[in-house]
């Protein structure tokens, strides 16, 4: 363990990289005209595949290194079968939850995720499997499990942790997946951001979220691509 005055500044450090870096990169691709609007390629999908990857290691340095935490700190640990079943569950109502807000979002006259989904159906293949192991994996470390543990640190408030892990995850895919798509991805996040407050396990919303984007990215794109918007 950091003494004590090490350890507040390494966690301010972490947050800051784990909430703020990617907001920092996201603005910078929005300057440089990578928005939805410009489309998504294959190289810029690649990029940002590296720099989600690029964060997520600076975090787990900080970690492990100046923090002398363990993985387990930010809730990654061994998951049992009810972190499996739980998991399978929240990617079933968070699945629904999509279907559900569809009409409410469209009332609205926004558009839906089905826009975003339609780029990324004309990625390779091993591109698509990239970009969900990608976003299962880092978006869960850097959104919810080091944000909410580390904030929770600080606040002892673990309500108020999780909000604003929340808050900073939904916002941050404002930029490609539009206010509509946005809103719907809101929803879905609520059903993660509860699957680990209550279970505290990373592993179980990993699971989760890879469900997710492996049904959005890789199922439906293969199988209803004449159904997507082109």
């Amino acid at each position: 363990m950091c003494p004590k005055n090490s350890r507040q500044v390494s966690t301010v450090v972490g947050l800051s990289v784990a909430l703020g870096l990617p907001f920092v990169l996201s603005g910078l691709g929005l300057l440089l005209g990578r928005g939805r609007e410009d489309g998504l390629t294959p190289s810029r999908a690649g990029l940002l595949l590296v720099q989600e990857w690029a964060v997520t290691l600076v975090l787990l340095a900080i970690v492990l290194v100046w923090e002398r935490q363990s993985l387990a700190s930010i809730g990654i640990k061994k998951m049992s079968w009810q972190d499996v079943w739980w998991g399978v569950i929240g990617f079933i109502v968070g699945a629904l939850s999509f279907i559900l807000t569809v009409p409410v979002v469209k009332a609205l006259g926004l558009g839906t995720t089905s826009g975003g989904i339609a780029q990324l159906a004309h990625m390779p293949m091993a591109l698509r499997i990239g970009v969900v192991l990608t976003a299962g994996i880092t978006e869960e470390i850097l959104s919810r499990g080091y944000p909410i543990e580390r904030l929770y640190g600080l606040t002892h408030r673990l309500g108020l942790s999780a909000s604003v892990a929340y808050v900073a995850f939904v916002l941050l895919h404002l930029p490609f997946w539009g206010l509509g798509g946005t809103i719907q991805i809101g929803v879905w996040s609520i059903v993660v951001t509860i699957l680990y407050v209550n279970r505290r396990n990373l592993l179980a919303c990993m699971l989760m979220h890879i469900l997710n984007d492996a049904y959005a990215f890789i199922l439906l794109p293969t199988f209803f691509a004449p159904y997507l918007p082109q």
